[in-house]
């Protein structure tokens, strides 16, 4: 009875893994054949819902006083929300922007609000498919078509996390002397789902000197290479066993690692203890992002790295794995599926009596993570990512002596 029960426990913490990872595609695709934004069908998609509004009564006031947004003249409907040039509907209106938070709303090319990030990637033109710039933004494209015009795709992260994805459109106008637009649609992520789709700026002006400045600003972020988002897959055989290439993140190499380093890489500790057993000296050091302790000689001379905690999200770990991230996530950037289970335990990769091999561990309440990893010098090093319930809390790396 209690092997059924941890059978059934095992089955049901694997299905709700396997369901937060079914969204999840491969992230090393090939470049988009999909086409970039065009003005005229950002047009024409928000003149369907316009259309659809004219039918319609919308549910507040576009007189009341704080219907009158920096946008426009603010219309909600359940099935979105209008921004209009005046606070009357009428066949002649113009809309300035638009807003879609319902998922039963089919949004442009087909996205929609709790769609996966990456419908939104796939949906649109891309010369970077490994988002490479910065831990802030990554150029999707930038085509410079001056005088006529110019497009823009640029995403916005914190680190692995994708906040928002946002495609510009600068169209010359009719008449050169009216200027050009400066539309786009703009995608707001949470937790790698689209939360919001937002069309701007349908009736806006933009000089030529800022359609150049803002062409310059993308040309500039395409030079950024020092970020990329890391290799997931949900098929965990195609990935790669935690290495000793890993212990290299955040600017520091884990095993080398120095408490000079460490201040280098976090700024001065909050805490700087020292402690005696007698033979040898431990120093724990407290960062704002992390503790590391220490292990010294006799005569504190000599010392070597013997754990990391981090238990924010001020810091990413190996394979960018960040407090917050989901098991699902975490799970989707290391090799698995090879292993056995006993009941509580399953063996995802190798060897769980070498210095090489990955682990899970479910409990009822709790997940923890287990990656092995062997230098070239012989050094073993094991980290702990624990989950509660499914949220990563902490990540230990621990040097296995």
């Amino acid at each position: 009875m209690k092997r059924s029960m941890n059978m059934l426990k095992r089955m049901l913490c694997l299905l709700f893994v396997v369901t937060l990872l079914l969204p999840v595609l491969p992230v090393m695709a090939e470049e988009s054949s999909a086409d970039m934004l065009m003005l005229e069908e950002l047009r024409q998609w928000a003149n369907d819902y316009k259309i659809r509004a004219l039918a319609s009564a919308p549910l507040n006031d576009p007189y009341a006083e704080e219907s009158n947004t920096d946008d426009g003249y603010m219309f909600v409907y359940d099935f979105a929300t209008l921004y209009m040039d005046g606070p009357e509907m009428t066949p002649d209106s113009v809309v300035q922007a638009l807003v879609i938070l319902s998922s039963e709303e089919e949004g442009l090319r087909g996205v929609r609000v709790d769609d996966p990030a990456q419908f939104v990637l796939d949906a649109y033109y891309t010369e970077n498919p490994d988002l490479v710039g910065n831990s802030d933004q990554a150029l999707l494209y930038a085509i410079d078509l001056m005088p006529e015009g110019g497009y823009t795709g640029i995403l916005r992260r914190n680190g692995q996390r994708i906040e928002v994805i946002d495609y510009a459109v600068y169209e010359q106008l009719a008449t050169g002397g009216d200027g050009y637009t400066d539309a786009g649609i703009m995608y707001t992520i949470q937790d790698n789902n689209v939360m919001a789709i937002r069309a701007y700026g349908l009736d806006t002006r933009f000089l030529a000197g800022d359609v150049s400045a803002a062409l310059e600003d993308a040309r500039e972020l395409g030079e950024e290479t020092s970020y990329s988002r890391v290799q997931t897959s949900y098929v965990g055989t195609e990935l790669e066993p935690f290495t000793s290439e890993d212990l290299i993140f955040a600017g520091i190499d884990f095993v080398s690692l120095t408490a000079e380093d460490a201040a280098a890489a976090f700024g001065e500790p909050l805490e700087d203890v020292w402690l005696s057993d007698g033979d040898g000296w431990m120093r724990a050091m407290q960062f704002e992002s992390c503790e590391l302790t220490f292990l010294y000689d006799s005569q504190r001379q000599t010392g070597r790295v013997k754990n990391m905690t981090i238990d924010t999200d001020l810091l990413e770990g190996p394979r960018s794995v960040r407090v917050g991230d989901t098991v699902a996530s975490v799970m989707t950037r290391f090799r698995s599926g090879e292993g056995e289970y006993d009941g509580t335990t399953e063996l995802l990769y190798g060897d769980a009596n070498s210095a090489t091999f990955g682990m899970a561990e479910y409990g009822s309440d709790a997940i923890v993570l287990r990656y092995g990893a062997e230098t070239e010098e012989g050094t073993a090093v094991i980290m702990y990512l624990s989950f509660e319930p499914i949220y990563l809390s902490e990540i230990l790396l621990l040097v296995n002596e």
